[in-house]
């Protein structure tokens, strides 16, 4: 496993170019790959769209219903990914909780999704294909456009800021994911059971 990590690490050390990390990340995906969930999302998002963006006032008071929903959803759609080294959950181990989901309008037409994890240790050699996971399961699952974040939580892993560098950089991630190897792993952890 922790040659797996090395590989993810040695895939994603590539020069961050300024003008690109600067840019948001907006995923684009047909409907056709999204699935129930996802088409459920996609309905959502349209109803968000007819009634208008929450404000970010509302948000931090009360999440609306349709956003609230969404991050149930998403919830829903991480929390059976299997941790790499462990035959149980991200949910099971805790790495993930709904509580560290947050679903917002990030302009009309598109949807800020932030995840933060917990890795099970802090020297967890595996975060950051736990992290690739956590993106690739909800890159096939999301609507049309959004724009994905996806941060180890600040304090519990002694490498967080490198982590979190790996795995929202588009240029580092499609590198790492052109390995067969890597791909394996990741499509292991993400595939649903039965």
């Amino acid at each position: 496993m922790q040659a797996l990590s090395g590989l993810f690490r040695k895939f994603t050390l590539q020069p961050e170019v300024e003008s690109k990390r600067n840019e948001p990340h907006i995923q684009h995906e047909s409907n056709e790959n999204v699935g129930v969930n996802g088409k459920m999302i996609v309905a959502i998002q349209s109803q968000c769209a007819e009634n208008g963006s929450v404000s970010s006032q509302q948000q931090t008071n009360e999440m609306s219903p349709e956003l609230q929903i969404l991050r149930e959803t998403v919830y829903d759609l991480i929390k059976d990914i299997k941790d790499p080294e462990k035959p149980q959950t991200l949910e099971e181990l805790e790495v993930v909780n709904e509580d560290n989901v947050l679903v917002q309008n990030f302009s009309d037409d598109t949807l800020l999704v932030q995840i933060t994890f917990i890795p099970t240790v802090p020297h967890c050699s595996l975060a950051s294909l736990i992290g690739l996971s956590i993106r690739q399961k909800l890159a096939v699952c999301l609507p049309d456009k959004h724009k994905l974040d996806i941060f180890v939580k600040e304090g519990t892993h002694e490498t967080a800021n490198e982590i979190n560098k790996q795995i929202n950089d588009k240029e580092r991630i499609a590198a790492a994911m052109e390995n067969p190897n890597l791909r394996q792993l990741v499509d292991q952890c993400i595939e649903e059971n039965g």
